[in-house]
């Protein structure tokens, strides 16, 4: 499936006051990692999160911590499709270390649905082809 990477320098504001990530903030970093992926593939920014029609709320969301990630720490994130649903799209974002060792695995499933009704919707062809 779709991969994508990019670099990420662990922030000051990321950090809990032991110095490395305060866990909830290791979900927001694979969002932004995400929606980098979403932005440069073929489906776009606007067609996933600005949508008139249809919306993909977060169903779930989990991190598993292997090692530290510090503050002032650059990683290295890879991003992919884990899985395609009939209308939902599993995300695996993997953060390593400079070590080349994972650091942290965060999954999130997103359902499509329709604005309208709140209701789930099958994954359009657009997004089946920018994912596939």
């Amino acid at each position: 499936m779709r991969t994508f990477e990019q670099n990420v320098l662990i922030r000051f504001e990321d950090a809990d006051p032991a110095g490395v990530v305060f866990y909830p903030r290791a979900i927001a970093l694979a969002h932004g990692v995400i929606e980098e992926m979403i932005r440069s593939s073929s489906l776009g920014w606007e067609a996933w999160f600005a949508s008139l029609t249809h919306a993909a709320p977060v169903r779930q969301a989990e991190a598993n911590f292997l090692e530290p990630m510090a503050a002032g720490e650059k990683l290295s994130a890879k991003a992919q499709v884990e899985r395609l649903g009939e209308t939902s799209v599993t995300f695996l974002v993997e953060f390593r270390n400079e070590a080349q060792r994972i650091a942290a695995r965060v999954r999130s499933v997103h359902v499509l649905i329709e604005k309208a009704t709140g209701r789930p919707v099958r994954l359009t062809s657009a997004i089946r082809n920018a994912f596939a």
